[in-house]
């Protein structure tokens, strides 16, 4: 079907593939296993792609005790993307765009011409194939496009090595990841703590909360009062070794976030998330020199230009590039490469689905300066329904997966069923002036 005569039977393939690793696996070589089954594999093609966008709900919405407006949606928009061959084995991606979902989907099915008929284990020149042909390099968009074939791709090289993706980059640096998640409430001092306390108790050793989203004004003292309150009493509920994560989304001037900073302090948290607005990397190079709080950012950021100007800024502490925005696992690695050599740990966003996860923890397991990984505790407890898997949380860690590929299998017939009936809903942080104060 795949072969030179094009009359190889998927059967065939299969083992002729596994022949062609056993010979060399003894050798312990992986590269000439890979050349081995490139050559067992000279026929295999991409031959299709599909994709299910949908929406998962959140929760409640929240709303501004002052303005009364929404910040939050019901539900995230998440966009899964599947890559078919000739040999029936299929690869997995996703593309994190939550407001630009429906654009990305767009922007991949217009890419089709440039992938089916292509070998998916060229999986770097392909991806990079894509990025030379575009004329315009950075952006959400084309990272999250980019990312979800990349993912797949290497979704597909997996399962046909039959070895976890992690081999194919390098090969694991750790056996399991350290994980955090949401639950910290900062709409009252009893609710923060109330959150907090159930999240350690279902497992979680890592908590983060979103401060500061109450103030009516630039510089009000009331919400800085407030929100050290919580911070306070979720650090004596939770005691010493539960890290605290405290992300104001980009939203504070740099002068209310390093008056935050010194405020909390004392009650250590790990690190203090996006001080500032993204686009002046001095204004956030000087708030990581004053804040007694260690800064992470790069959530917002895409390229690999954008991070080394950062990185050589050192204008934060820990790196937070998300996988399924910043062009996918192979510029994932080389900005890991790029800020352990400036001696920079990172801890990696994840605001999206479980193949997201999945791919992140492929790309953790094989970093050197991982610090910790983010994952939304509730969508943690929800992959089940949408894929078949076998991450499990254990002491606030995650054990490294070893099936083959991302190490998971799309519950397809489940995810077709699940609605996109209407876009997110944008959020209205506003302060009591009407000015707006978000993002």
């Amino acid at each position: 079907m795949f072969s030179h005569s094009d009359r190889l039977t998927r059967r065939a393939f299969t083992r002729s593939l596994a022949a062609s690793i056993s010979t060399v696996a003894g050798a312990g070589a992986m590269a000439p296993a890979l050349t081995a089954a490139r050559e067992a594999t000279d026929g295999l093609k991409i031959t299709g792609m599909q994709t299910y966008m949908f929406n998962v709900a959140t929760g409640p919405v929240r709303k501004d005790p002052l303005t009364g407006g929404a910040i939050s949606s019901p539900f995230k928009t998440w966009l899964f993307l599947k890559l078919k061959t000739n040999a029936g084995v299929v690869g997995w991606g996703e593309g994190g765009g939550e407001w630009i979902s429906p654009i990305v989907r767009t922007t991949l099915h217009q890419w089709d011409e440039l992938l089916i008929g292509r070998h998916p284990l060229d999986v770097v020149a392909i991806s990079d194939d894509i990025t030379d042909r575009l004329p315009w390099k950075g952006g959400p968009i084309l990272g999250s496009a980019i990312a979800a074939v990349n993912m797949a791709l290497y979704d597909i090289a997996g399962r046909v090595l039959r070895i976890p993706t992690y081999q194919l980059l390098g090969g694991k640096k750790r056996d399991r990841i350290k994980i955090y998640h949401g639950g910290i409430n900062f709409n009252s001092v009893e609710q923060g703590v109330a959150s907090a306390q159930a999240e350690v108790a279902a497992g979680a050793r890592g908590l983060k909360g979103n401060p500061l989203e109450g103030r009516s004004w630039p510089m009000d003292h009331r919400e800085l009062d407030h929100c050290t309150q919580v911070v306070q009493a979720v650090r004596q509920a939770v005691g010493p070794d539960v890290e605290l994560m405290l992300d104001t989304h980009g939203s504070p001037t740099p002068t209310l976030a390093l008056a935050f900073a010194k405020r909390v302090a004392p009650y250590r948290p790990l690190f203090l998330e996006e001080p500032c607005k993204v686009g002046s990397v001095a204004a956030l190079k000087e708030i990581t020199r004053q804040s007694p709080v260690p800064i992470a950012t790069g959530e917002k950021l895409f390229s690999y230009r954008d991070y080394r100007e950062v990185i050589d800024a050192r204008a934060c502490a820990f790196l937070q590039p998300d996988v399924s925005h910043s062009f996918g696992l192979q510029n994932f690695l080389s900005i890991a490469r790029l800020a352990d050599h400036a001696q920079m740990l990172m801890a990696p966003h994840n605001a999206s689905g479980p193949i997201h996860f999945a791919a992140l923890v492929q790309g953790d397991a094989v970093i050197s300066n991982l610090l910790i990984q983010e994952v939304s505790g509730t969508w943690f407890r929800r992959f089940g329904e949408f894929m078949d898997h076998e991450f499990r949380q254990i002491d606030g860690h995650v054990p490294l997966p070893q099936r083959p590929g991302l190490g998971i299998d799309v519950k397809e017939a489940d995810i077709a069923r699940l609605p996109y009936d209407r876009k997110m809903s944008y959020r209205q942080y506003r302060h009591s002036d009407g000015s707006w104060k978000g993002w």
